[in-house]
């Protein structure tokens, strides 16, 4: 270590060994035979009891006061009778004839681990000999198939692409695609990710919470990270204290409804109309903060004109407002009044932005705030509630993923449009991008047949590809879409560290390995050293490290004083917060001087009106907060035809398709089907009872759910959570039914706007009708035919 460690140092860390010396991790239980292992994933950190070399369950680490279905689940996940076993090759693609259109309908052959290796390996060079590196796309652009952060597949992968000439890469994500474009312009930062204000000056300032489009208690089971759940003990605690809170959304979610939440259901899609009515009503009265819009803002002049109708002859009145978004006047304007005299802090998270023109519901709610001159002030203002809040030390390192090459880029949620319209040029925040020719896909740590947008034209864009790689733990969808199959190892089959950052408390986790590699799978990171040991760069790329090692210098790249060893035996840390940290409210150095605390902004101020995006001339995202008429919504031409709205939203059992499978499913799935929920009363017009097998459909396609009736959902609007496997009816034939329910059948690859080209998937509408024939079993969670081979 680079500094000697000090007695009072010492005393601490054997005060902290002494937590654990009853129970340290690792040791043998006194049942017999049993050890207790200390791991951490994306559901929290948990203890693996191993009997006999087998992990028999996974229970929440004892560290950590808190439990779920999800946590104690992670032990089918490992034993799950859907693990590949062997490297895979699809029968037609190993004989050497394309046949892309038997994607997902055709056997696989069991082959060596060097026979798969040496024919990747020989897919990567065809590839970029004869086409260029751009023509290689990587789909794995997050990190949420492993907690820790050396083994993270979408880092890895990118690493060894760049070391093999570059590739096609993305930018934004799924979650946040919207506003994270957006808000750079308007608050200097991406904010959705940024520090947030404490949690301990909420608890000591604010009255009233306003839930927009958000579900914290549902959210912050999972992170991207390891969670540890204090966000949700803090939500409860608010409660405890006597917080309102105040619930804005078409659905009445789990947060709403144990906190005893006020529902105001606004229409889908429409939030951003119903805040523009607010700043109407705030304005005419006189009731705005014009010291704060003066102070602190630019372009609010441009933002009245838009107001008060000066150019398009609408002025956007709470009647106006009310008429789009379906709540009555006068609760507009009281929630308006709440905001304005009581200590209220908005909270909002991703779920009102994957719309379409989405950029437009966190300018409109940040304009909202800044006329209420509520922003930088303790418990008020905007708490964009999925960003960090705070960390003591260094976090983690992890390996570099280094330059690409190839510099080629498209917003994440264009994979599809790419694949169908290679050479298309697209407007996309300022910049115009071609979209690649691309013939090989790779893809490790993502499902994509899950999680992107209008799944038919996806496999119609998949048939264009050459050649599908995939690393994969179990068959997934995109799996028995794929070529050569990989078996990779679980999270609990490899060493790697975790982190957990909550509260302004920082958490060190031992990721320890509790199993051998199951069947014939092999970590994500050996396997790409095979690769690039036959690609000619196997040392540029391993550093010549071995998995533990990067953990050790993953370790020490944090410069904690406590030995990795003891760490590692201990099997986490927890660091002592900064009282700095519990005082922190966002923007408050700015509010109270602007001059010298200006944000990165081009004005240095809040731009409610910004001239830089003014300049792109888009026709879809003008210059200010704007109500745009979606294409698909309950207050347009196409809820004739289809007069659903549907809404597919996160699971509470699950993390977007993982544990889909797994026996925990049977506790909500209807039918073995995903459960589309529908108000009674538009049920009973439709014939629909509770438990009934039902189609929805619309233009893109059709899927089979099972009725679940509840007054938690608007009337005309039904939701279907994200994540079920896809199913084919008919195995390879386009457009045909998923038996499973995968809502992304339905949803529309439209994007947000040219200026975050960015998922739109809620802005969407469906018909429905009650089964009376006899039905295919679902056969998402079938393992694919395989057949033996000698190769």
């Amino acid at each position: 270590m680079k500094e000697s460690i000090s007695r009072r140092e010492l005393l601490r860390m054997a005060a902290v060994a002494s937590l654990f010396s009853a129970f340290p991790a690792g040791e043998a239980l006194a049942d017999g035979g049993e050890q207790a292992i200390s791991h951490a994933t994306h559901f929290g950190p948990v203890t693996a009891h191993v009997k006999n070399g087998k992990l028999v369950s996974t229970v929440p680490h004892r560290s950590i006061n808190a439990d779920s279905a999800m946590m104690r689940s992670l032990v089918d996940y490992v034993n799950s009778p859907n693990r590949i076993k062997t490297p895979c090759v699809r029968k037609s693609f190993l004989e050497g004839r394309r046949q892309t259109e038997l994607r997902g309908a055709e056997e696989f052959v069991e082959v060596s681990w060097q026979t798969a290796l040496n024919l990747a390996a020989e897919k990567l060079k065809e590839a970029k000999q004869n086409w260029g590196n751009e023509s290689i796309f990587r789909t794995s652009f997050a990190g949420w198939s492993h907690a820790g952060a050396i083994n993270r597949p979408n880092t890895l992968q990118g690493r060894f692409l760049g070391l093999f000439g570059g590739f096609t890469d993305t930018i934004s994500d799924y979650s946040a695609g919207a506003s994270s474009q957006l808000l750079p312009y308007v608050l200097g930062s991406m904010e959705v990710y940024s520090k947030q204000t404490s949690y301990e000056m909420i608890a000591a300032n604010t009255k009233t919470i306003v839930l927009w489009g958000m579900d914290p208690l549902k959210s912050f089971r999972i992170d991207s990270a390891v969670p540890d759940f204090t966000r949700i003990k803090w939500y409860r605690r608010f409660k405890k204290l006597g917080i309102k809170y105040i619930c804005v959304d078409p659905v009445y979610n789990d947060t709403a409804k144990e906190l005893g939440a006020e529902w105001i259901s606004v229409r889908p899609g429409t939030d951003t109309a119903m805040i523009i009515g607010m700043c109407y009503y705030l304005y005419t009265s006189g009731k705005y903060s014009k010291s704060f819009i003066d102070s602190c803002t630019v372009g609010f002049d441009m933002f009245v004109k838009y107001l008060l109708g000066k150019d398009d002859g609408v002025p956007k009145t709470p009647e106006w407002a009310s008429k789009i978004c379906g709540i009555p006047v006068n609760r507009i304007i009281s929630l308006t009044e709440t905001l304005r005299s009581d200590k209220t802090l908005i909270g909002t998270l991703y779920g009102p932005q994957r719309i379409e023109h989405g950029e437009q519901f966190h300018w409109s709610l940040i304009t909202l705030a800044s006329m209420l001159g509520n922003i930088g002030k303790p418990g008020s203002g905007i708490n964009f509630g999925g960003g960090l809040l705070g960390i003591n030390g260094k976090m983690p390192r992890r390996i570099s993923q280094g330059r690409n090459p190839a510099r080629t880029i498209i917003p994440a949620s264009r994979m599809g449009e790419m694949l169908m319209n290679p050479g298309r040029t697209i407007d996309f925040n300022g910049m115009k991008i071609t979209y690649p020719d691309v013939k090989l896909i790779y893809n490790m740590g993502a499902n994509s047949m899950t999680h992107h947008q209008d799944i038919n034209a996806l496999l119609a864009g998949i048939r264009k590809v050459e050649t599908m790689i995939t690393h994969e733990i179990v068959w997934t969808p995109w799996a028995k879409h794929s070529d050569i199959v990989f078996p990779v190892t679980t999270t609990f089959e490899k060493n790697d560290i975790g982190f957990s950052i909550v509260n302004n408390v920082t958490y060190l986790w031992a990721m320890k390995q509790a199993v051998k590699p199951m069947y014939q799978a092999k970590d994500d990171y050996w396997v790409l050293a095979q690769l690039a040991k036959r690609l000619g760069f196997e040392h540029k790329f391993t550093m010549g490290k071995s998995g533990m090692e990067w953990v050790k210098w993953s370790y020490e790249g944090t410069e904690n004083r406590v030995p990795f060893e003891h760490f590692w035996n201990v099997g986490y840390i927890k660091l002592t917060q900064k009282p700095d940290d519990k005082r922190f409210v966002r923007f408050e150095d700015f509010v109270k001087n602007p001059k010298s605390n200006p944000l990165f902004t081009p004005s240095g101020k809040i731009e409610i009106h910004s001239e830089k995006i003014s300049s792109y001339g888009y026709r879809d995202c003008a210059g200010h907060p704007t109500w745009y008429e979606p294409k698909e919504w309950l207050g347009g031409v196409m809820a004739k035809k289809h007069r659903f709205h549907l809404l597919s939203l996160h699971p509470k059992n699950r993390l977007h398709s993982q544990m889909d499978n797994l026996p925990l499913a049977n506790e909500y799935k209807v039918n073995g089907r995903e459960p589309v929920v529908i108000h009674p009363s538009d049920a009973k017009q439709l014939g629909i009872s509770d438990g009934d097998t039902v189609e929805v459909f619309n233009d893109r396609g059709s899927i089979i759910c099972g009725a679940v009736l509840s007054k938690r959902v608007m009337r005309n609007v039904v939701r279907v959570d994200e994540g079920a496997w896809y199913a084919p009816e008919k195995p390879g034939v386009p457009g045909t039914r998923c038996i499973s329910g995968n809502p992304n059948v339905l949803t529309s690859d439209k994007p947000t706007s040219c200026l975050a080209q960015a998922c739109s998937a809620h802005s969407c509408l469906v018909s429905l009708r009650k089964l009376t024939e006899k039905i295919k079993p679902n056969t998402a969670y079938d393992n694919p035919v395989i057949v033996k081979s000698r190769l």
